[in-house]
């Protein structure tokens, strides 16, 4: 008897948005952040883009964590985990000014790359 053949894997989701977007993983990570800052905080984000882009860290962090999932179950969890910190130690920017990553427009991205 021969042994079944292993199920087929589903890309992960950032082997979705670089093939549906044709590029490579820094623009991936990039095109990622800027499609899920909420629209109002695009002004602010930029400015503290290019003075200090570390602030973003934690984003970026997340959106390469994102990209390695498989499933919506997975991606979901860690955007929760994501909010779950942000609320206790992300400081006023972050949470008063929403100078991040929102859970809502990525929830929508992965969606849009089905």
């Amino acid at each position: 008897m021969t042994a079944a053949p292993p199920p087929p894997t589903l890309p992960c989701f950032r082997e979705q948005a670089m093939a549906q977007w044709e590029c490579d993983e820094p623009t991936y990570v990039r095109r990622v952040f800027w499609r899920a800052l909420p629209r109002a905080g695009l002004p602010l984000a930029a400015l503290v883009w290019l003075l200090r882009r570390e602030f973003f860290t934690r984003d970026l962090a997340l959106i390469r964590e994102l990209g390695q999932t498989r499933d919506a179950t997975e991606f979901y969890i860690l955007i929760e985990q994501f909010r779950d910190e942000t609320i206790r130690t992300g400081g006023w920017l972050r949470t008063a000014l929403r100078l991040r990553v929102s859970g809502r427009r990525l929830r929508r991205l992965r969606w849009a790359l089905r």
